[in-house]
């Protein structure tokens, strides 16, 4: 009888362990699954060999908008020092415009002391004419007094016409450095006109000249502001691809490699169920997806120069939140940058977190079974948009939710 119940025994065992050691897998299946991480890790080589490329025309493009702004720089010192030259030049016309009026009124006084000196001498010839014509030294002689009387007669005779004829050249020489003077500021003003001209050609040259090395730096910017949302998308795919990599070397493990002996143990012991929540849980699926549809915005990772504990899912169906699994609410309200968040602890050690709700819809203590609408995807906290923050723990440690999730 107890051979009997060995037996039997021995039967169930082995019957468990056809369903407790993961089998091995056919050829084709293994097969598949190093056929399908070859090309996942082609796929991340192709991603980080354009990120690299997208990284460095970001740096050359930072490099060329340095060398713009100190071309900007220079074009703008240029241009104040052209206006400074500009704003002299008018200064130095109106001041050689002033000059040749000044001058201009200086020879207009010249002519007219010519003129009346002219007036003069003039007036003088023809009372020396009315009176007799040409006075001889005869009558100058015998007019005079004396001997000494006659040479001063005669003297001022002379000095009277010799002062009025070195006066008017004194007068018509003056007038003439008046002249030559006024043609060299005219000419000098000319210049200046000329001077002025070049000078405005020259701004118009040079506020081009910024206009278009503004619009190139514009450009540049806005090459740069794709590439580096461009740099962020392949770091997301990149991500994606390194938790999907993740989660086949995981799939090809659990198809080489037989169930823990703890697994075993309980299986032997009758316990179907905990075998079913350990088998799940080593090759995912335990737990439900927490949305209503949706895609997957962001993985856990490095992200915006932080570690990014959780996977986020954006744009569902509608906005419900589902609890994951059967399990207790132990946190539901609002905590700093996860906003409104809810978290609920499972069997096995799991506990799942979502974040950013909208609002809550259970309380602390409550029991929820898979599926219960627990909360509203919202956009509390910190969070860029509306979407679901999900993490999952196990025994207090973060895990990746992909190798949890259906």
């Amino acid at each position: 009888m107890r051979k009997k119940i060995i037996t039997i025994t021995m039967v169930a065992v082995v019957g468990l362990g056809s369903v407790l050691f993961n089998t091995p897998a056919s050829a084709d299946s293994l097969e598949d699954l190093k056929s399908e991480e070859t090309q996942i890790q082609q796929d991340r080589k192709d991603v980080k060999a354009n990120l690299s490329n997208a990284e460095s025309e970001i740096a050359d493009i930072l490099i060329e908008l340095e060398e713009i702004n100190v071309e900007i720089s220079r074009i703008t010192k240029a241009l104040e020092e052209n206006k400074a030259s500009l704003k002299k030049n008018e200064e130095d016309i109106s001041h050689r415009q002033m000059e040749i009026d000044l001058l201009e009124d200086e020879i207009v006084e010249l002519e007219e002391a010519i003129e009346k000196r002219f007036e003069i001498l003039k007036e003088r010839a023809v009372a020396y004419q009315k009176s007799g014509g040409n006075i001889s030294y005869i009558e100058v002689l015998f007019g005079s007094q004396s001997f000494g009387d006659f040479i001063s007669r005669v003297s001022v005779i002379n000095k009277i016409t010799n002062s009025d004829a070195a006066l008017m050249e004194q007068i018509e020489a003056d007038k003439v450095k008046v002249e030559e003077k006024q043609e060299d500021v005219v000419i000098k003003l000319a210049e200046l006109k000329d001077l002025r001209l070049e000078l405005e050609g020259m701004q118009a040259l040079i506020e081009d000249q910024k206009k278009e090395t503004k619009i190139k730096q514009a450009s540049l910017k806005e090459k740069e502001e794709k590439l580096v949302a461009k740099v962020e998308e392949l770091k997301l795919e990149d991500s994606k691809l390194a938790a999907l990599e993740k989660k086949v070397k995981g799939n090809m493990t659990a198809l080489t490699q037989p169930a823990p002996a703890t697994q075993i143990a309980s299986a032997s012991a009758g316990s179907n169920g905990d075998l079913s929540t350990l088998s799940n849980q080593s090759s995912g699926g335990y737990l439900a997806w927490p949305a209503v549809g949706g895609y997957i915005s962001s993985y856990v990772g490095p992200r915006w120069g932080r570690q990014h504990n959780g996977i986020d899912i954006a744009r569902p169906s509608n906005y419900n939140i589902l609890a994951a699994a059967d399990g207790v609410v132990t946190k539901a309200g609002h905590t700093g940058g996860f906003g409104n968040r809810i978290e609920i602890e499972h069997s096995n050690g799991l506990k799942t977190l979502y974040a950013h709700l909208s609002s809550i819809n259970v309380t602390v203590g409550q029991e929820v079974s898979t599926g219960t609408v627990i909360g509203i995807m919202g956009n509390t906290g910190n969070s860029t948009g509306i979407h679901l923050h999900f993490e999952v723990y196990k025994n207090g440690a973060l895990q990746d939710p992909m190798y949890y999730l259906n």
